[in-house]
């Protein structure tokens, strides 16, 4: 009797739902039933504001987010598109094509949304990392200093020292980010010299390592890190190929010093 009850209700509800106006209309857009949003979806006084208000709700059903994102008229509106893309439970298969219509900044929004999957999010920075290079200083400045992770990272390898800097100071930096840009084939003439101005990173040894390995190291601070290594890293550093031959050289003459004269151990 209870559940006849029930449906009674939900039908009576979503019937109301179809034809509601005004403050009426609005009280809708938080019920919790699924089928009363279904009904309301029907409702054409239905508009871009209320849309967006539904769309704000991350208890939104799965299925309301698709009928929403599927209605060709409704993701005519810039925000519309924003917001389903924004959504965390908005199929990947409708997100993803709205990407291309969304502007550089917004773009940036849907990376740092909390709960947007982690497929939709990689793609969102290659999209904004492959901006890059016609992207102003000050929009490059901006990322480098908000952007996650993977965008910071990715304008390590900028011509601007003014936008490495910003990265190096980037919260969510990491070793293993500057490392990896350090060591680059083709990695920006002005990070050696930008990270060993930084202590909080020029102290770590794994980036002293990757420095040793960088084509634009000055041999001052060639000089300065290589009486730090290990033996097993100094031997590394002097067989690799990616280090300056001269360099190379004064490793070799170390590496037998050292054997020839090794160091007293610590008591």
């Amino acid at each position: 009797m209870q559940d006849r009850s029930t449906e009674s209700s939900l039908r009576d509800e979503s019937q109301r739902a179809r034809t509601a106006g005004g403050e009426l209309l609005e009280t809708f857009l938080y019920h919790r039933s699924r089928e009363v949003l279904e009904a309301l979806l029907e409702n054409p006084r239905l508009g871009e504001k209320h849309l967006t208000i539904l769309l704000s709700r991350r208890d939104l059903p799965r299925e309301i987010v698709t009928q929403i994102a599927q209605n060709r008229e409704w993701m005519r509106s810039y925000p519309l598109k924003l917001a389903v893309v924004r959504h965390p439970r908005a199929p990947r298969y409708l997100a993803i094509p709205l990407l291309k219509f969304l502007y550089l900044f917004d773009l940036l929004k849907v990376a740092m949304t909390p709960g947007v999957p982690a497929e939709l999010k990689r793609l969102v920075e290659e999209a904004i990392l492959s901006q890059r290079e016609g992207l102003a200083l000050g929009q490059r400045l901006a990322l480098a200093r908000q952007g996650p992770h993977r965008i910071a990272a990715g304008l390590l390898g900028d011509s601007d020292r003014r936008v490495i800097d910003a990265a190096l100071s980037n919260p969510a930096m990491t070793e293993h980010a500057i490392a990896a840009a350090l060591v680059r084939e083709k990695g920006s003439r002005e990070l050696p010299a930008a990270v060993v101005t930084y202590p909080r990173w020029f102290a770590r040894y794994p980036i002293k390592l990757a420095l040793l390995r960088s084509q634009h190291l000055s041999l001052a601070r060639v000089m300065e890190i290589l009486p730090e290594l290990s033996p097993s890293d100094l031997e590394d550093v002097g067989g690799d190929p990616r280090v300056a031959e001269n360099v190379r050289g004064y490793v070799a003459r170390m590496v037998q010093t050292r054997r020839t004269h090794p160091r007293p151990k610590k008591v």
